[in-house]
């Protein structure tokens, strides 16, 4: 059955897969913490580094710094405003950054080049952990139905979680 579960239990799970372990300088760390929402950086100390489903990768801050730099998108302000902390497995990035209704996640689709522009999903980092485990548990149900799973659900699923995400959301629902 598709559900959101609890952002405690999604990190609970996520903290019992093997990771490999990842370090970066106390000037880094600082760096990050000025810019990053309180408790995020602990959090992705512990769970980062890992596929949630496939198209929810959550760097773990090694990883996050290199792709932040790596990223040549000069109309978006990353590195200063916006972070990727997360990617796809098609080269789009999940970024986190300030808005006007607090620390938000943003979508950069690398197909629009380095004119992109992000996309506010209207997300916090929480709910993003749980989108990222909706879609794990749609990626479970497709393999062992070996059918699609109810698009209505999970759009039913992921309005719950933030009002319009179903439109908001980059991916098919029914592919």
């Amino acid at each position: 059955m598709l559900a959101l579960r609890p952002v405690g239990q999604i990190v609970a799970e996520l903290s019992t897969r093997r990771r490999e372990p990842t370090a970066i300088s106390v000037t880094a760390r600082e760096a990050l913490a000025a810019s990053l929402p309180a408790g995020f950086l602990s959090l992705v100390d512990e769970i980062g580094g890992q596929e949630i489903a496939g198209d929810f990768m959550l760097l773990n801050l090694a990883q996050l710094l290199r792709e932040t730099a790596d990223r040549d998108h000069p109309l978006i302000a990353l590195g200063t405003q916006w972070w990727v902390f997360g990617t796809s497995g098609t080269g789009d990035a999940w970024l986190l950054g300030p808005t006007e209704h607090g620390n938000q996640v943003a979508f950069l689709d690398h197909d629009q080049g380095t004119d992109a522009l992000s996309i506010e999903m209207c997300l916090d980092f929480n709910q993003w952990l749980q989108l990222a485990d909706l879609m794990a548990q749609v990626e479970h149900v497709e393999q062992c139905a070996s059918g699609l799973a109810n698009v209505e659900k999970i759009t039913r699923e992921m309005n719950r979680l933030s009002e319009g995400l179903s439109q908001r959301y980059p991916y098919s629902l029914d592919a």
